[in-house]
């Protein structure tokens, strides 16, 4: 089991990274949709710590011997939605960049036949 002072310094450490998560979202620094999963992650920590026989039920659950396996296995499944997620995010940016490119283009093609015209 989870030393006392281990569980006290987890729940710290897990109060400041909640704190600094909140505040770069109050300063605008990133959106939602990039923070909840962090403090989700978060969250998680916290009950981790709290509980820590949860992972051990996870790992009967799965067949993983090992509770360090098992935080390696979650953390192997969130890394992967992260990448996922990030993958969507650029492929819609890069969409939104070529749109905003032929735009422009077009723009400055009516702005230099203004000009030519006058």
């Amino acid at each position: 089991m989870i030393n006392t002072r281990l569980k006290i310094f987890l729940f710290v450490i897990c109060f400041l990274v909640f704190i600094f998560l909140i505040l770069k979202l109050r300063k605008r620094k990133a959106d939602i949709k990039y923070i909840l999963p962090w403090i989700l992650l978060d969250a998680g920590v916290a009950v981790i710590t709290a509980f820590p026989g949860i992972l051990s039920y996870f790992c009967d659950l799965f067949g993983i011997e090992t509770p360090s396996n098992m935080l390696f296995f979650f953390a192997l499944i969130l890394l992967g939605m992260v990448v996922f997620s990030m993958t969507l995010t650029i492929s819609k940016q890069n969409e939104q960049i070529r749109d905003l490119t032929q735009r422009l283009a077009l723009w400055e093609d009516r702005q230099s036949e203004r000009t030519e015209d006058e």
